[in-house]
């Protein structure tokens, strides 16, 4: 499978709420890369476009766009989204969760037995420390994204199309050559702090479901897990997911290259939009958007709206759009794919 990855404004301190911004994935099976890419041909057509110029959401109508978020909903790519109220969000909890960060990454050099180790983390350490605040609080917006979509959409395609999770491609939009820092300290954060979540909140498998694909290239056996994760837990961990091989083929790219990205733009920016409350029917268009996401946790909406503190977010324009995105989602379980199976179970997976 491809996951086009891309964000929705600049994730800057705000004074006012609704400051949205966005990350956004779309994961796109390869079965369906064909159709998508043609959906996006289709739409610049009809803005009298041509194939190699980009289109932002201002160039749409509200009429195209739901047109094409029509289009996309009959395909079997999933939307998946954290978003993050930037004028809700108190600028000195982000220092400090951010200081807090580091000094965990910190904790582990004593436990390096070699000096590369030691200084490995010296190294992401410090990187980590000098994110702006800006780009700390986009890495850990992207950081939850890129977690809901190794969860979950492993547990959503298993059931449908379980041969595309053989492999996974992550595709970030890369935007200038300024943010070597952002995008280093992303690509070697992002399987240490899923695994570590993992331990806390293991990752859902089910018994009777084809994982074949998946454990062939992901899966580690009992005999190589590494002692270290079996001493950061405190049961013996008889499953676990190498999560520096699912994350390994990520790249980022230039949206004009890559049509996935450019569909991921235009999909986290429709939903900036919509959680702001900007368009006519934003009701109708929140229902189109849910149309693309999956069934969450019940009962969480289909997508994320995160905080780095312990604020809450109050009920408004945003909270009836994830509602409205909620009663339209993709439901999680596939009924064919339990059809004639003996109760499959859910089981627990560390990463």
């Amino acid at each position: 499978m491809f996951i086009y990855v891309d964000e929705s404004g600049t994730f800057l301190s705000a004074e006012k709420s609704n400051s949205w911004c966005v990350v956004a994935g779309y994961v796109v099976p390869e079965v369906a890369r064909k159709r998508v890419e043609q959906s996006l041909a289709l739409l610049k057509r009809r803005l009298g476009r041509g194939i190699q110029d980009e289109v932002k959401l201002k160039d749409l109508s509200e009429a195209n766009l739901t047109r094409f978020l029509g289009e996309l909903g009959k395909l079997e790519a999933t939307l998946f989204v954290s978003a993050i109220d930037l004028g809700h969000q108190d600028p000195e909890v982000v220092v400090a969760h951010q200081a807090k960060q580091v000094e965990s990454v910190r904790a582990n050099r004593p436990n390096m037995l070699y000096e590369e180790g030691r200084a490995s983390i010296d190294d992401l350490s410090d990187r980590l420390e000098r994110l702006s605040p800006q780009l700390y609080t986009q890495m850990v917006a992207q950081i939850s994204l890129l977690d809901q979509v190794f969860r979950v959409a492993t547990l959503y395609y298993v059931q449908r199309l379980p041969a595309t999770l053989s492999s996974f491609k992550w595709r970030m939009d890369e935007k200038n050559s300024v943010r070597p820092i952002f995008e280093q300290t992303i690509t070697h954060m992002t399987p240490g702090i899923i695994q570590a979540k993992s331990f806390r909140d293991p990752g859902v498998f089910v018994e009777g479901f084809d994982y074949s694909h998946f454990d062939r290239n992901f899966r580690s056996a009992p005999q190589d897990i590494p002692a270290y994760l079996q001493e950061a837990v405190d049961h013996t961990i008889k499953s676990a997911v190498n999560l520096g091989e699912v994350m390994q083929d990520s790249t980022f790219v230039r949206s004009h290259d890559v049509p996935g990205i450019q569909v991921a733009d235009l999909l986290a920016s429709a939903w900036r939009r919509v959680l702001r409350g900007e368009f006519e029917d934003n009701e109708g268009v929140a229902r189109l958007l849910g149309m693309l996401t999956v069934e969450g946790q019940t009962p969480n909406p289909s997508i994320h709206l995160m905080t780095l503190g312990e604020e809450q977010l109050a009920e408004g324009t945003a909270y009836r759009a994830a509602l409205n995105a909620k009663r339209t989602c993709r439901p999680m379980v596939y009924k064919r794919a339990a059809k004639g199976r003996n109760s499959p179970k859910a089981k627990p997976s560390e990463g």
